[in-house]
């Protein structure tokens, strides 16, 4: 048992003895609050021995409030403009009597009767403590918590530690040392105050509270919050609720500029020069960052603020001789009363989470209607919780991501371990700096040396791989193996912006996610049709907003999605323009936005233009061409064909579906579109199943791809559904509800089912992509493959290391080198002679690799003067070193302009990312009817 006297030994104490307060309540245009702060005062258990009240004259209302208030001690007019601190300065001057601490109050709080107790109670508790805060709660929601001490975060941000909207239940209530206490409350000895010099002149609006509480440790006194004592504010400078009219002016980037000044007055001696470094440096990121997220206002006022600060250091270098003196303790004995330095990563993950949430959201949130801000009864009894239904019940749209995510992951099962490759998608370099290599380099070593720009998708993937800098296979990994999900999740969002029936847009957000694996895309390693369907949703979701309410951010970000989707699949580029074109003359009003969309769409495509889409490899999307024959019946399912491809009658109930949307009267308009756009598709994947294209010079003519048009018909046909279902309420269809339900359930059970037990495997595989030995691979010259025999004809194609990677099987030497090599090794097996041979050294060949040989083939090879067998990797392969003192002819290269040209590409590229985004409007102060009618 504890002794009851003890405990009420600290009370009784200062209690018998109670020291001097002097409270001065500052009051700025704050009739709205006043008369409830005020009144609060009246109330107070422990009222103080004096209290000033001080104003600037700047409102009659407020100046006749505070002279008609009986227990004030005086009312004191301050000088006009004046900050907080310099209207505390001339109460604390105009008082003539003794005191022992002084008690700094806002015109826009309210305290507990006991709060004034409270903070007696903890500020006698020790001869050390100099400063004492109390726990501040939100006003008028009164339970909210807004602060329990105040810290700051090493790149100069205002910390609370608290989560944002965090409601008091007590988790805070253990008085504890802190870096600084907000001015609304907060208890300053005075002899404290006075050796400080009160709070610095040079902050009269923000950061004045942290400064005072960082000098005063820093001068050896503890700062201290006292939970016990409770305040209410309703800070209406910060939420602009206060008019500043006649009061201090808010300059551009004031706030921030405060911030840094604090951080360098107080910084110590040693880390002074790195605190200097870290927060420039900082402020341009934070400058570059508001840049890019369009909010111009943020970016000006951090401009402003570094040139208040580092081009005029002279108050920061005042302030810091000024503090000099006072020091007694360094702030690496003050470390645990700083944020943790990972704080501001934490905030910077939070935006992200936040950000994710708005893009992809459930279609329900869960709630008991229970809000943390209302004002609620004590002695309320507890809210009875009725028991609620299976959380897959109550977030459905989470139940079905999860079922595709692991339905995705059950389909990956044989290619789980290792990088992706196929015949279609090459593996992916060890790092990403190849791909940067691309970009910017002027000759490649790629095959017989290449100096062609680097094609268009590099750029998007080189970028995303800064977060896996090492391990790049990650993305296109991840973007085949999880592709049901993705564009599951992106047809989603597009869905609740075109449906209102939750289930339904549900279904066929699933239903589209399965679809990118019907056709084939996923397990042929189709990265381009992959991108694309994924992409399309995004592309038609701010299309149909840009349609509807054109603005000049949106036009970008279509441009910039057509972009994308053409860099791994040109022949997007021509749906996008035919998809724009069909918006314009259906909307005149729109058509300019148009114009600017394919303008963006076309310009950011670069030489790629030319190079694929200008051309006929327009069919040729990323990876390598590979022959994808397809019949006009594998089109019409919805398949590019080939092995991958799901079969024919798993399409059957959507086609069904598709054709029975068209009926009803009430939707055709909507259906008709979506249909339009079907056929559309349709036309692209016929069109594509009747032709074929030559990759390179030399290179073997394939057909072209036929899973994108076959993939944007199934889109349409879907979304055609979609815009029909609503007549299915009706009375006139209501018959047909129980069938089309059977069939629109179909679809996904039929692909699900047999993506599931089929799997992504074959022709993708997953382990070792090299295409040459291990001990060639280590080597750094040029090895030529040869495959084919002596009848049907050898074809040769040169390689550097393992062999091409994702980006690099795009890439080709000139004409002329791949002829010579061509006729060289015609020459080699038919009549072999050493020119042969050192031609090929000329051409940069270090080796012959045949993975299947022709023993005909192997003989004629062997005959050659200069070539010597090596050891090979398996009986039926044949490897021959080349042997010549013939040094090899300069690789390919760009003009010295390359690097500039890639440079402005990708700036170019940024540029439209930046003018894609929404721009972000800050609120404005709005004054109060009050105080406009008293302005």
């Amino acid at each position: 048992m504890h002794d009851d006297a003890e405990l009420d030994a600290p009370v009784a104490a200062w209690r018998s003895r109670p020291p001097t307060v002097l409270a001065v309540l500052v009051a700025h245009r704050g009739s709205r609050w006043l008369p409830q702060t005020l009144a609060a005062l009246d109330r107070l258990d422990h009222r103080p021995d004096h209290l000033v009240l001080v104003h600037d004259d700047s409102d009659p209302a407020t100046r006749d409030l505070l002279e008609a208030h009986a227990g004030a001690s005086r009312v004191v007019k301050a000088p006009p403009r004046s900050g907080f601190g310099a209207q505390v300065a001339v109460a604390v001057e105009s008082e003539a009597e003794a005191y022992d601490w002084i008690w700094l109050l806002h015109d826009d709080q309210i305290c507990d009767p006991d709060a004034l107790s409270a903070l007696l109670d903890e500020a006698t508790a020790d001869p050390g403590i100099g400063v004492v805060g109390p726990k501040v709660r939100e006003w008028p929601s009164l339970r909210r918590l807004l602060e329990v001490g105040l810290t700051v975060t090493g790149t100069g941000q205002r910390e609370t530690m608290l989560e944002s909207g965090e409601p008091d239940a007590g988790q805070h209530d253990r008085a504890r040392d802190v870096l600084a206490v907000g001015s609304a409350g907060m208890l300053v000895r005075r002899d404290v105050w006075e050796r400080l010099g009160g709070t610095d002149p040079r902050l009269p609006l923000f950061f004045d509270d942290i400064d005072f509480g960082w000098r005063a440790n820093r001068a050896g006194y503890r700062v201290r919050t006292a939970p016990a004592s409770i305040v209410f504010h309703a800070e209406a400078t910060s939420n602009r609720r206060r008019v500043r009219r006649k009061g201090v002016p808010e300059k551009a980037g004031e706030r921030r500029a405060a911030a840094l000044y604090t951080m360098l007055a107080n910084s110590d001696p040693l880390k002074f020069p790195l605190t200097s470094i870290r927060l420039f440096l900082g402020s341009l990121v934070r400058f570059v960052g508001f840049i890019i997220g369009k909010d111009l206002r943020a970016a000006r006022g951090e401009i402003v603020a570094m040139v208040t600060v580092f081009a005029n250091p002279g108050p920061m270098i005042a302030a810091r001789r000024r503090r000099r003196p006072l020091v007694r303790r360094s702030n690496r004995a003050l470390r645990d009363l700083f944020a943790p330095f990972w704080m501001p990563y934490q905030h910077g993950l939070d935006v992200a989470a936040t950000t994710f949430q708005v893009v992809v959201r459930p279609e329900s949130v869960e709630s008991l209607g229970l809000r943390s801000i209302g004002v609620g009864d004590e002695d309320e009894e507890d809210p009875v919780i009725v028991d609620r239904p299976p959380w897959w019940r109550r977030w459905p749209w989470l139940t079905w991501v999860l079922v595709l995510l692991l339905g995705s992951v059950v389909a990956a099962r044989s290619v789980a371990t290792g990088s992706l490759f196929s015949p279609v998608l090459p593996a992916s370099p060890d790092s990403i700096r190849p791909w940067w290599g691309l970009i910017f380099e002027r000759s490649h070593a790629v095959g017989l040396g290449s100096a062609d720009g680097a094609p268009a998708y590099v750029l998007p993937l080189a970028v995303v791989g800064l977060v896996v800098w090492f391990a790049p296979g990650i993305i296109a990994g991840t973007l085949t193996v999880l592709a049901v999900p993705f564009a599951a999740l992106t047809a989603h969002r597009f869905g609740r912006l075109v449906s209102d029936d939750r289930a339904v847009r549900m279904a066929w957000a699933a239903s589209y996610g399965l679809m990118v694996a019907v056709t084939g895309a996923v397990a042929d390693g189709r990265l381009g049709t992959v991108v694309a369907l994924v992409v399309a949703p995004l592309f038609a979701n701010v299309l149909l907003r840009l349609v509807l309410e054109p603005q000049w951010t949106r036009a970008v970000l279509v441009g910039v999605w057509i972009a994308l989707v053409a860099a791994f699949a040109p022949v997007a580029w021509a749906l996008g323009m035919i998809a724009l074109a069909a918006c314009a003359l259906l909307v005149r009003r729109a058509a300019r936005y148009l114009a600017l969309s394919a303008a963006v769409g076309t310009v950011l495509l670069g030489p790629w233009l030319f190079d694929r889409v200008f051309s006929d490899r327009i069919w040729w999307e990323a990876g390598s061409p590979v022959d994808a024959p397809a019949t006009a019946w594998d089109v019409v399912t919805g398949t590019g064909g080939g092995v991958g491809s799901g079969p024919w009658w798993i399409a059957l109930p959507l086609l069904v579906l598709a054709v029975a949307a068209l009926v009803p009267s009430a939707t055709r308009r909507a259906v008709t579109a979506a249909w339009i756009v079907a056929l559309v598709g349709l036309a692209a994947g016929l069109l594509a199943s009747m032709s074929a294209f030559v990759p390179y010079p030399g290179a073997p003519e394939v057909r072209a791809w036929s899973g994108l048009g076959a993939g944007v018909w199934m889109g349409g046909l879907l979304t055609a559904v979609l815009f029909a279902w609503p007549v299915l309420r009706t009375r006139r269809y209501r018959s047909w509800r129980r069938p089309a339900i059977a069939l629109l359930a179909a679809f996904p059970i039929l692909a699900g089912g047999w993506l599931v037990v089929r799997g992504i495997d074959d022709p993708l595989e997953s382990g070792d992509a090299r295409v040459v030995p291990v001990f060639l691979a280590a080597r750094p010259g040029t090895t030529v493959v040869l495959t084919g025999d002596s009848e049907s004809g050898i074809v040769a194609d040169a390689v550097v290391g393992p062999g091409p990677y994702l980006g690099a099987e795009a890439l080709r030497t000139t004409a002329d080198r791949e002829k010579l090599l061509h006729d060289t090794i015609e020459s080699l097996v038919t009549t072999p002679t050493r020119d042969d041979v050192d031609q090929l050294a000329r051409l940069g060949v270090d080796s012959l690799y045949a993975p299947d040989v022709d023993l005909d083939l192997a003989r004629r090879i062997d005959a050659a003067p200069g070539l010597a067998q090596k050891g090979s990797d398996s009986p039926d392969s044949r490897v021959w070193s080349v042997t010549s003192d013939v040094k090899p002819d300069p690789a390919p290269r760009a003009s010295a302009a390359r690097p500039w040209l890639a440079g402005a590409w990708m700036l170019a590229w940024v540029a439209a990312v930046i003018a894609a985004l929404p721009v972000r409007r800050n609120p404005t102060s709005e004054p109060a009817p009050d105080d406009e009618e008293n302005a």
